[in-house]
């Protein structure tokens, strides 16, 4: 009887702790899946989760925030500010460095895309996760001339654009970005 009653006992504890485990893992679910709602939230306002400066600030108001970058450097004619001693975030700017000298910026040109680290939103995500919370995206791409896999959200006035740069399974994403539509303006 001894025996029976601890094997008994020993179940009926495995049992309660998976339980317990389930219960944790879909709590955690749950607060992944409310943060990457609020991602998108901010973001059809114009703003990156927990950054002060919105879209259409002026490069002045990103200095003013952030503080003065380390560099200013180009990427397919898109000039932008990064390494600024207050965010991880780089702020890409309606300069055109491919008309005008590269690297430059003037006070009044206005951020169109921010780009932050995911690790800055204190979240760490999945593709998947990011498809169970917001739905299907308008495009879903690997891209290998710029080597990433893109999930794109198209909001009204902007794009949510959730970006992994290596090939992981699962498809851990990298960077979530937020974009002026230029489209719609």
């Amino acid at each position: 009887m001894g025996i029976r009653m601890f094997l008994l006992i020993a179940f009926m504890w495995v049992l309660i702790g998976c339980n317990a485990q389930n219960d944790s893992r879909e709590h955690n679910d749950k607060l992944k899946s409310q943060s990457i709602v609020t991602i998108k939230e901010a973001a059809i306002k114009g703003q990156m989760k927990g950054m002060e400066v919105p879209l259409k600030s002026t490069y002045s108001k990103v200095v003013e925030v952030y503080g003065e970058p380390k560099e200013i450097s180009n990427e397919e004619c898109w000039t932008y500010s990064h390494d600024h001693p207050k965010t991880k975030a780089n702020f890409y700017f309606n300069h055109d460095s491919c008309a005008n000298g590269l690297n430059v910026l003037k006070p009044e040109a206005i951020v169109n895309k921010i780009s932050v680290p995911v690790e800055s939103l204190d979240i760490q995500m999945t593709a998947e996760d990011v498809k169970l919370a917001l739905g299907k995206p308008n495009k879903e791409f690997w891209d290998e001339a710029y080597d990433g896999y893109y999930l794109i959200y198209e909001l009204d006035q902007s794009q949510l654009v959730f970006l992994a740069k290596e090939k992981t399974d699962p498809i851990n994403i990298s960077r979530v970005q937020v974009i002026t539509n230029k489209l719609k303006e």
